[in-house]
């Protein structure tokens, strides 16, 4: 029985001590939880109060997120040097932890790495901020948000696209919003037996009359010939804003049809460079005429 009891006690005292260490380091790591609990939320407070205070002070959006996201990145490092020291690794052992720890980390989220700093170059360039009307590659919004993978665009058919920050990065970036005017031209086509004069007067005072259209530069309508048709070209200046742009468009492509009506021009619509359509021959020969041109707005 003795010999019993002294295998038995052999197999089940690393067990106990086991437990034992278990029991006596397990406050340690219910503390450093806790720590790395009220790092986070002191982080997400920090960075809500820094990004406020900032912004009261500066003008441009991009500022006080950068330093807003700063502070809360060093609030939880701050949170997790601590948590691992009150589990007994010291200062030295912790930071050599989590430099190994950041190297793995890197290969494994490269991507998301990748986007995180490219997120940060553009906070720092700021070729763009928060409400700015933009163009980024394909798609074309306003910015809703600036985010640590990825930037919120929100487009003029009320879908929200969330670009990668390194796709943002590497791909043609046009901000509307940085110039206070943009320019836009319109091409309306009309036949060569019409007053090519008394139209192009015609739209020079329209454009020149309507509402949106600013006065410096002047608006202009250039003359154009074309195979099929005389391309009056309308030329003026708007106030960046892309909404706006388009009924500003719409608006004097309908009054300029309009007014060509009223006044017998016989004209061919609006007509763009960038579209083709198919038309019938006037007769005779099985061919095929093409020019460019897109139906009334």
């Amino acid at each position: 029985m003795i010999g019993f009891a002294a295998v038995q006690g052999s197999v089940s005292q690393p067990f106990v001590d086991l437990w034992n260490r278990i029991v006596k380091i397990g406050p340690k790591w219910l503390v450093a939880l806790a720590i790395l609990v009220v790092a986070w939320i002191l982080a997400r407070l920090v960075r809500k109060l820094v990004q406020k205070i900032v912004g009261r002070t500066s003008t441009e959006g991009h500022i006080d997120i950068l330093i807003a996201r700063g502070a809360e990145a060093a609030i939880l490092g701050i949170g997790v040097v601590i948590a691992l020291s009150e589990v007994g690794m010291s200062l030295s052992a912790a930071m050599a932890t989590i430099g190994l720890a950041s190297v793995g980390i890197g290969f494994a989220l490269k991507d998301i790495l990748s986007n995180l700093f490219a997120g940060i170059i553009l906070l720092v360039q700021h070729p763009f901020t928060i409400g700015d009307q933009v163009r980024v590659g394909e798609q074309e919004g306003t910015v809703e948000n600036i985010r640590v993978r990825d930037t919120q665009v929100l487009t003029y058919d009320g879908e929200r696209v969330f670009i990668p920050n390194q796709t943002v990065f590497n791909s043609p970036i046009i901000n509307y919003t940085s110039t206070p005017t943009l320019r836009t031209d319109i091409r309306i086509g009309i036949k060569y037996a019409e007053d090519i004069e008394k139209a192009r007067q015609i739209a020079v005072k329209l454009v020149s009359s309507s509402v949106g259209v600013v006065d410096r530069p002047e608006p202009v309508v250039h003359v154009e010939a074309e195979d099929e048709y005389v391309a009056l070209i309308l030329r003026f200046w708007v106030e960046s804003d892309r909404n706006r742009n388009l009924k500003i468009r719409s608006d004097i492509v309908e009054r300029l049809l309009k007014a060509f009506q009223a006044n017998g021009i016989d004209f061919l619509h609006e007509v763009r460079e960038d579209a083709r359509i198919e038309v019938e021959p006037p007769a005779g020969p099985d061919e095929t005429q093409e020019f460019d041109m897109l139906p009334p707005e």
